[in-house]
C-alpha cells in the first residue's frame, strides 16, 4: 500500500495580521518591502467609498455559492459565469497591487469559498465520490516563517460509521513577481488506513487533481476596513492551469 508521510518543519509560527494593513495619508502612497518590490495602495478615504461595492458583491457571492459545494462537483454554465464575473469585480477593486510585499498579511488559516477545480463525469466515478463518501472542508495554512502551504481536504463516508479522514498536500512557494509565488509540491498524506483503502487505485488522480505545483498569482487580498461586517478577509488566487480559487480567512 502506497504511503505518503510528511515531516514536521522546524519554526515557530508567524503573528497573524487580520488582513492587509494600509496606512496611507495620500491619495495614492507607495509602500516598499525587504524583497524590493513596491505596492501601490489607496488611501483610507479611497478605500472607504470602495468597501460598500466590495461588501454588496461579496453578498452576491454567497448567495450563489449556496449550496454549491466550493464548485468541486461542477455547476451550471450560467450559474458558473456568475460567479466568475463576481470575482472579477472584487479583483477590479482590488488595492494590494503587490501582495507578496506584505506576506505576512497572508499567514495563517483559510477556507475555500470556490474554485474552478471540478470532479465531474469519469473521473468522480474513478474516485467513488458518490453518496457515501463526501467531500468536507477544505483548508489552507500559509506559514510564512518556513515558506510553506499546507492544503487540507477533508472527507466522510457514510458506510464506514461516519468516519472522517482528510488529504493533507504540503508545498513549499517562493515569491516570483509583485503578485506571484512560484509553488513546489513536497509530499501528502492521507489519514486515516480506510481512506488509504478506498483511494489507493486512483491515489494518483486524486493528487493529479488537488496538487498545487506551478505557479499562483494573488489577484484580491483584503485591507484591513474591507473585511468589517461578517465576511472576514478574502482571498483570490489564479494558477497556472487557468484555475481560480476564493478563500476566506473568518474573523478572529
Amino acid at each position: 500500500m502506497r504511503q505518503f508521510i510528511f515531516r514536521k518543519q522546524p519554526g515557530k509560527a508567524p503573528q497573524v495580521a487580520p488582513c492587509a494593513q494600509v496606512r496611507a495619508r495620500r491619495s495614492y502612497v507607495t509602500r516598499s518591502s525587504s524583497n524590493g518590490f513596491d505596492s501601490l495602495v489607496l488611501s483610507k478615504a479611497e478605500l472607504s467609498g470602495n468597501f460598500a461595492g466590495i461588501d454588496q458583491v461579496k453578498t452576491q457571492l454567497l448567495s450563489e455559492l449556496m449550496g454549491l459545494d466550493k464548485g468541486i462537483f461542477g455547476a451550471p454554465a450560467a450559474k458558473k459565469a456568475r460567479i466568475l464575473a463576481l470575482i472579477g469585480d472584487l479583483e477590479k477593486q482590488n488595492t494590494q497591487t503587490a501582495p507578496t510585499a506584505n506576506l505576512e498579511a497572508l499567514a495563517g488559516d483559510w477556507q475555500l469559498l470556490y474554485s474552478t477545480i471540478t470532479i465531474t463525469g469519469a473521473k468522480r466515478t474513478k474516485l467513488g465520490l458518490r453518496e457515501f463518501v463526501r467531500l468536507g472542508e477544505f483548508t489552507q495554512h500559509i506559514d510564512t516563517t518556513n515558506n510553506l502551504a499546507v492544503n487540507r481536504i477533508e472527507f466522510s463516508v457514510s458506510g464506514l460509521s461516519a468516519i472522517k479522514g482528510s488529504l493533507t498536500i504540503r508545498a513549499t512557494y517562493q515569491v516570483d513577481s509583485e503578485q506571484r509565488v512560484a509553488i513546489t509540491y513536497l509530499d501528502s498524506a492521507l489519514n486515516p488506513a480506510q481512506f488509504q483503502n478506498i483511494f489507493e487505485a486512483n491515489l494518483n488522480l486524486l493528487l493529479s487533481i488537488f496538487n498545487p505545483e506551478g505557479h499562483l498569482d494573488i489577484t484580491y487580498l483584503d485591507v484591513e476596513g474591507a473585511a468589517g461586517g461578517p465576511f472576514g478577509c478574502w482571498r483570490v488566487g489564479r494558477d497556472n492551469k487557468d484555475n481560480v480559487f476564493l478563500l476566506k480567512r473568518p474573523h478572529r
